[in-house]
């Protein structure tokens, strides 16, 4: 590593890595470490994606999904804007050890993942199903990966809750206690993403059933089982919430403390106020021998999860340390935007007395509603006010998902006639199947497609089929 350190430019830090490779062949700490070392030297993220595209259009697939290519490399492809490019390389050089470890695989599976090499992560994270069907993490990683697809399908929209069931639904060792209840908010999200209420309504309690979106979400897990690795984080006020201060004065609460398996700890807090929230990690003990060396962590940092405005971002780090306390990174939120929508919505609200009799805000109980109202088209009975939709609040409520159509309803007065607004959970088109959820009757509007296939309206408005074909709306049963 010195001599790499030492070393003028890439061409020269790599040219040394091939030569010392001899040596270290069988030790995947010392590809680990290279490639870290290569990863530290990027450059800036406007370099990422040429570096990850140049490793795609490169990498041959093997049983794990990634095998490097042949040593041999021109000169121009060595420039700075290549050390990521080179990291990969390194990092994929471990696969070809072909040690059956799951901690070597997780371990490389979680830098694909952050750097967003997914289909490369997920042939990795498949491998690992098999050889650790016995732990509950496996199952979810996996389900957590498939939902980054860009182009998700109805079969991975199956898998991806058969996979959540199995780790809440499951009987596991006692060191993986509670792990359901961090992947039930994580199946409750991907529930109402995709609208999948019905369907698992059957397997699963209704009780179970409920979004509940946060304005900050932080999860911690690691590539080593029997080990105890701590999420803290620093609230703007000072306040640290952590194993043995699980509750903090402004609402953030901290999971059960893994001291065993793989975690994830999850820090959640429903309304985040102005300021930076610090994130770290401590190393606190490994309780078996780690083949790399090192415990790889990866963080899981959301703001505004479950919401239309979500933010997400990962972090992988490596720990060596036992009792090593690492700064991940600090998050910050900044309430002048929402101040200044608040305040136009109360100078809106004075020019509009609009008043909608006998309904009620779903979100903050306005009654009646005064001013714009916006009825939801999917969920039943639903109504938010003009300065809840305006804000955002709409967007929290557990009872309705943020993707869902709002109808601006300016005067009540003007809809009674409806016969949607008043009928529209009582519309079964009858012996009418949905292709895409199976919902059997179809209740709402039904779209039936120029291919023959018929689709509720839910489906319809999230796409879940070809947008070029043409459709017949049909509001009545035939």
């Amino acid at each position: 590593m010195d001599k790499i350190k030492s070393s003028t430019n890439l061409q020269v830090a790599y040219q040394i890595y091939l030569n010392e490779r001899q040596s270290y062949a069988k030790s995947p700490s010392f590809y680990f470490d290279i490639s870290s070392y290569f990863f530290s030297l990027a450059r800036s993220p406007t370099s990422k994606s040429s570096a990850i595209d140049t490793f795609n259009q490169h990498h041959s697939m093997s049983i794990f999904g990634a095998q490097t290519v042949s040593n041999k490399t021109s000169s121009s492809d060595l420039d700075a804007n290549q050390y990521e490019y080179f990291g990969l390389r390194i990092l994929t050089n471990v696969l070809e050890l072909e040690l059956e470890s799951p901690q070597l695989l997780r371990t490389v599976a979680y830098k694909l993942v952050e750097l967003g090499l997914i289909n490369l992560a997920e042939n990795i994270f498949r491998h690992i199903l098999i050889l650790r069907s016995n732990e509950p993490q496996s199952f979810r990683d996996l389900a957590l990966l498939l939902q980054e697809s860009t182009n998700i399908q109805y079969n991975h929209i199956t898998e991806i809750s058969e996979l959540f069931k199995k780790v809440i639904l499951g009987e596991w060792d006692n060191r993986f206690a509670e792990i359901e209840v961090t992947a039930l908010h994580e199946l409750n999200w991907f529930i109402f993403k995709f609208h999948q209420q019905q369907q698992i309504a059957a397997s699963l309690d209704n009780r179970l059933i409920r979004h509940l979106p946060v304005d900050l979400r932080i999860v911690l897990v690691w590539d080593t089982d029997d080990t105890d690795v701590d999420l803290h984080v620093i609230e703007p006020n000072g306040e640290e919430c952590y194993y043995s201060h699980k509750n903090t004065a402004i609402g953030g609460m901290i999971s059960r403390d893994f001291t065993r398996g793989y975690g994830p700890e999850e820090y959640l807090l429903r309304k985040a106020i102005k300021g930076t929230y610090k994130i770290r990690v401590k190393y606190f003990a490994n309780h078996q021998q780690s083949l790399t060396g090192a415990t790889t962590i990866m963080v899981h940092i959301y703001k505004h999860y479950g919401q239309s405005n979500q933010q997400k971002e990962i972090a992988t780090l490596r720990l060596s340390s036992n009792k090593e306390i690492i700064d991940v990174c600090t998050v910050e939120f900044n309430d002048e935007v929402k101040q200044k929508t608040e305040n136009n919505v109360k100078i809106i609200q004075q020019t509009n007395t609009n008043v909608h009799l006998n309904v009620t805000c779903g979100s903050c109980d306005m009654s009646p509603i005064k001013g714009d109202r916006y009825k939801c088209l999917f969920c039943p009975n639903v109504d938010f006010c003009e300065s809840c939709q305006s804000t955002g609040k709409a967007n929290k409520e557990p009872n309705h998902f943020y993707d869902h159509p709002l109808l601006c309803i300016r005067d009540s007065c003007m809809y009674p006639q409806s016969f949607y607004l008043r009928n529209s959970n009582n519309i079964e088109h009858q012996n009418v199947q949905c292709n895409s959820c199976l919902m059997k009757p179809i209740r709402g509007i039904r779209y039936h497609c120029s291919c023959e296939i018929d689709l509720c309206e839910r489906c319809e408005f999230i796409g879940l089929h070809d947008q070029s074909h043409c459709r017949t709306k049909m509001p009545k049963p035939e």
